[in-house]
């Protein structure tokens, strides 16, 4: 029986499963879904290939828990962002670009895989961790008087996921976080132009 490295079996087990995640993000971030094979994510994670199977029966329950644990933490650095950030909507919109521009560093997830990477009964779940990113988003463009808060929170992600593919691609981070910082708050300051 394995050493274990946790006063319960149950503490054990969630430790191991957070250390494959942490892995198998990793490998996601640096080389996409086609990187995340069960034998490379064991050897980053530094247990046996066959252990993988223990935690994810498959390699599409292995890819989903991955983004989901990606995901989690993204939730978690925005919230916390815009809680940190002025009061005022406008500033927890800028918040919120500035922390998910910030990790465009250390990898983005957007766009890391493509749909059928996933099995359709599993798309959901990931559907459901998309709304959580943006249900703050949403709230903060309301305050902002935007004539439709949840189209106007997506189209705020799909500028920052332009500008995420734009570091990616060489383009200094810090000017083009103030350039998307800027277009947003032209956009925001007038919500109402040309109706």
């Amino acid at each position: 029986m394995p050493k274990i490295e946790a006063s319960t079996v149950a503490e054990h087990r969630a430790m191991r499963e957070r250390q494959v995640l942490g892995a198998a993000a990793d490998l996601l971030l640096s080389g996409g879904s086609s990187a995340l094979t069960p034998a490379a994510v064991a050897a980053a994670a530094n247990i046996s290939r066959t252990s993988i199977y223990h935690y994810f029966p498959s390699g599409s329950d292995l890819l989903l828990a991955t983004l989901e644990y990606l995901m989690e933490q993204s939730v978690a650095e925005l919230e916390e962002a815009m809680q940190a950030a002025g009061p005022t909507p406008l500033e927890k919109i800028e918040a919120y670009v500035r922390a998910s521009l910030s990790s465009a560093t250390a990898g983005y997830c957007a766009g890391i895989i493509e749909p059928q990477d996933l099995p359709a009964d599993q798309c959901g779940r990931l559907r459901e961790w998309h709304d959580r990113l943006l249900a703050p988003l949403i709230d903060a463009a309301e305050g902002c008087k935007a004539p439709d808060s949840p189209l106007a929170a997506h189209l705020v992600q799909g500028m920052i996921d332009a500008a995420a593919r734009a570091i990616a691609d060489g383009n200094d981070r810090q000017e083009v976080t103030e350039t998307t910082v800027t277009l947003l708050r032209a956009a925001f300051s007038n919500p109402h132009a040309g109706r």
